[in-house]
Order: structure tokens, then C-alpha cells, then sequence
């Protein structure tokens, strides 16, 4: 299998830090969830903080992604009011900087996981600059 793009709709990513978004917008992903999720996720002896590199890809522990030479073009969606806003961000601009072909796409006003919400017009033309994506690569 040859994966040519991967598409990141609001990527579940974090950090020790603590960013302004996250503390502002803990309504609907509370750090309290985060941090239980991220410790269900990792294996106890692999456990080394939120600063693991499967929840901050793009931390100090990231991986060295310059040198890959087929690293798939990506599409990174982020939401206003996603309390991962910051991180998703970060994401898009690692891999920039890493020279690999990323697109970001914002919805200023959109909650975490707003295309689950099919009556919400951003829904719609979410799935469309999907699919846009998916045949252009």
C-alpha cells in the first residue's frame, strides 16, 4: 500500500504545557480527559509525560521527519474553538518546517468535532476539501 495523503481533521495532540486555548475552551475537551485519555493510550512503562512523542508529535521528543522522502501530503483542519487549536498548529507548522507538503485549514468558529454535525453548512465543506484532497493526490 502506497499512502499518498493523510488527512488530520482536528488531531488529537498535546503537551506538558499548557496552552491558552486549552485552558480557555475546557468546556468540551476538559485537560482532565486529555490527561486520562493520553495515560490510557501510552503503555505504563512507555509513560515518560504528555510530552510522549504520540501526543506531542512535534515536541522535544519529535521524530526527524526532513530526511523522509515520501512523507504524504497532509491536510491539517483546526477549529476556533477547539480547546487543541495550539497543537494542531503546531502540527501543521512542524511539518512545514520539516519541508513536507501541508495544508492548513481553519474554521474560526467551529467546536471540536463540528463535522459530526451534518447541519452545519462548515460540515458540508469539510468533507468537500476532503474529497478535493483525495482526488488532487
Amino acid at each position: 500500500m502506497k499512502v499518498v495523503g493523510l488527512v488530520a481533521i482536528q488531531p488529537f495532540f498535546g503537551g506538558e504545557e499548557r496552552t491558552e486555548p486549552e485552558t480557555r475552551l475546557s468546556q468540551l475537551v476538559s485537560m482532565k480527559r486529555t490527561d486520562w485519555l493520553w495515560k490510557a493510550f501510552i503503555p505504563e512503562e512507555e509513560w515518560v509525560g504528555r510530552d510522549h512523542e504520540a501526543i506531542n508529535v512535534s515536541g522535544p521528543r519529535a521524530a526527524k521527519i526532513a530526511a523522509v522522502e515520501r512523507f504524504p501530503a497532509t491536510m491539517v483542519f483546526v477549529g476556533g474553538f477547539d480547546a487543541l487549536q495550539e497543537w494542531q498548529r503546531r502540527y501543521y507548522n512542524w511539518l512545514k518546517n520539516s519541508g513536507k507538503d501541508v495544508h492548513l485549514v481553519e474554521y474560526p468558529n467551529m467546536i471540536h468535532a463540528f463535522y459530526i454535525f451534518p447541519e452545519l453548512p462548515e460540515s458540508g465543506e469539510l468533507i468537500s476539501q476532503v474529497t478535493h484532497f483525495i482526488h488532487k493526490h
